[in-house]
């Protein structure tokens, strides 16, 4: 989840399409990098 200062709510930045293996899904992750960007 990303949460912005004082936000109520957050926007789901990794995960939330189910297991797959599309750009857009996460299946057995070891490990996690994020940037600023």
């Amino acid at each position: 989840m990303r949460w912005t200062k004082g936000a109520k709510q957050g926007t789901v930045i990794a995960g939330g399409n189910g297991m797959g293996a599309g750009a857009n899904q996460i299946v057995s992750p070891m490990g996690l990098s994020v940037d600023r960007h």
